[in-house]
């Protein structure tokens, strides 16, 4: 799959355009996201799904799913990826957006606790809430909606497989 890379530097100096179904990984600061930094050894433990061309971002944070700007994450490091998509990709990837922002979906804390021991113990068992979400289940389920195709379920993609799959 064909990707663009680019930095907080380039959105910052307006070097890129950001289009609808841009992402971004970074690091968040929750407990949640401290506790994903340390199970995936990864830096990157959020990631949030870019909805239009003024960098509007919804993302999944601890207390339910929210639509915020990419300038709010000017004092952190991130990386904004274009996946190759046609238009009509993108809008299927930001309706999907749009339309579970809409539903209220719920943090999936039981998730992330369940990937964790997926992780640490190697098992097959996760458990999930239905209705609920983690910020990188959320962003891969919307790449998806535009063709994106996952070697593993979406429940289990955490901001460090983003990371590993489009910028490493």
């Amino acid at each position: 799959m064909k990707y663009k890379l680019f930095t907080k530097k380039h959105v910052e100096s307006q070097e890129v355009q950001l289009q609808p179904g841009n992402f971004i990984v970074t690091s968040s600061n929750s407990l949640f996201d401290k506790i994903t930094h340390i199970v995936t050894l990864s830096r990157w433990n959020h990631a949030g799904l870019v909805t239009d061309s003024n960098g509007t971002i919804i993302e999944l944070e601890t207390h339910g799913i929210q639509k915020s700007n990419i300038s709010e994450y000017s004092k952190k490091d991130y990386y904004v990826v274009d996946v190759d998509m046609s238009k009509e990709d993108r809008k299927q990837t930001v309706s999907y957006a749009e339309y579970m922002l809409k539903e209220h979906s719920e943090y999936g804390f039981l998730t992330i606790l369940s990937i964790m021991f997926k992780i640490l113990t190697h098992s097959r068992l996760v458990i999930k809430l239905d209705g609920t979400l983690i910020c990188s289940e959320f962003v891969a389920k919307a790449l998806a909606e535009g063709g994106v195709i996952w070697d593993k379920d979406t429940s289990l993609i955490t901001p460090a497989d983003l990371y590993k799959k489009f910028v490493k």
